[in-house]
């Protein structure tokens, strides 16, 4: 949930804000550009929330990890406490770039979902004879 609110606001922020200088620049959108419009929002919009995604994905994975103590008693490894710790130390630990380990294909996995829904979205908006805000 918390990776979603980013990934939502950038992806139509930035959807938005590219048919808007588009439109302005050359005039009205055709198809193709829908959906590159649309491709390149998913695009940032995964590239803004997938550092989000790899930290949630860590915690999840962290309590399947056990460390046999002094007892021989299983334990699970506290690696991060909270979001902004894993971001901080996997930051410190392994460099930003480690934030962004299979960004490739999360993009390949989006941007045909996002370029398609939205050129869906103009679509439906003309149909109900709705504008943009």
């Amino acid at each position: 949930l918390v990776a979603m609110f980013p990934y939502v606001g950038v992806e139509f922020m930035v959807y938005e804000t590219l048919k808007k200088r588009w439109e302005a620049a050359f005039g009205p959108v055709g198809t193709g550009i829908l959906l590159l419009l649309g491709a390149l929002g998913g695009a940032a919009a995964q590239a803004s929330a997938h550092p989000l995604d790899v930290i949630r994905r860590r915690m999840q994975m962290q309590s399947m990890n056990f460390r046999k103590n002094i007892d021989n008693k299983d334990k699970p490894v506290k690696k991060y406490a909270n979001m902004f710790q894993g971001l901080y130390r996997v930051s410190k630990d392994e460099g930003v770039h480690a934030l962004f380990n299979g960004l490739g294909p999360a993009c390949l996995e989006k941007i045909p979902s996002t370029a398609i829904g939205y050129f869906i979205y103009e679509g439906m908006k003309v149909a109900l004879k709705i504008s943009s805000v």
